[in-house]
């Protein structure tokens, strides 16, 4: 009798620690897809809009330059910079500007321009830190100053635009859906090598082994089980 509980008792713990096993294999499985099959989160503060506008065209040189930003910015000193340069010209000097991001709205760096431009085709370039991912990112974006771009400075311009993933001024003009589009193509921001499509596919492949793993697991649990269930019966 004793020995008929104690089998008893030792067949209940089994099925019971083969039911959390069970139970942390198939919850290991679900972590395992949504790691390698969630897309990965966009980081860096990108260049959301500016003013000046991006390659706007002004009468008179601008008392401020700000740009705002997709994340919020990270507050401390030496962490963002913004400078502005003219391109034409023999003498192309770098005017660095003082940087203020105000905590009502940290998505905004701007900076004050305690002089005057002169007539002539500005980048302004910057450099700041994320405090949503702790990122670094950089860009720049063109204004003029009472000229207008030339041919070779739109096509400057068209490449600063497709480097910020934005769509040139002359672009988001409404176009007649009677006509074939000849606005510019989507661009897809990419990481700087191809070792992102190198590991997509081995995570595809990761992911299959490991879910037939998985499945061939619960299977050898769940016959075992039903073994020591049956033993239990009888």
């Amino acid at each position: 009798m004793i020995s008929r509980r104690m089998s008893t008792a030792t067949t209940s713990s089994a099925t019971s620690w083969l039911r959390r096993a069970m139970v942390v294999a198939a919850v290991s499985a679900a972590w395992l897809t949504v790691w390698l099959v969630a897309p990965p989160v966009s980081a860096h503060a990108a260049y959301v809009s500016s003013s000046p506008e991006f390659a706007e065209v002004l009468d008179e040189s601008p008392s401020e330059i700000s740009i705002r930003f997709s994340q919020e910015l990270f507050r401390r000193e030496g962490a963002n910079a913004l400078w502005v340069e003219p391109t034409r010209g023999d003498d192309t000097p770098q005017y660095p500007l003082r940087v203020e991001i105000k905590n009502a709205d940290r998505h905004v760096m701007r900076g004050t321009l305690d002089f005057e431009l002169r007539p002539g085709r500005y980048i302004v370039s910057w450099r700041n830190l994320s405090a949503e991912d702790g990122d670094e990112d950089r860009g720049q974006f063109p204004f003029y100053v009472g000229i207008k771009p030339d041919e070779s400075e739109v096509g400057y311009d068209r490449e600063l635009a497709a480097a910020l993933l934005i769509a040139y001024p002359d672009d988001e003009a409404a176009v007649d859906e009677s006509e074939p589009s000849t606005s510019a193509p989507t661009v897809v921001r990419v990481e700087d090598d191809q070792s992102d499509a190198q590991v997509s596919t081995g995570g595809i492949i990761f992911l299959l082994v490991g879910l037939l793993a998985a499945l061939v697991l619960l299977a050898a649990l769940l016959r075992g089980s039903s073994r020591f269930e049956v033993r239990d019966q009888l």
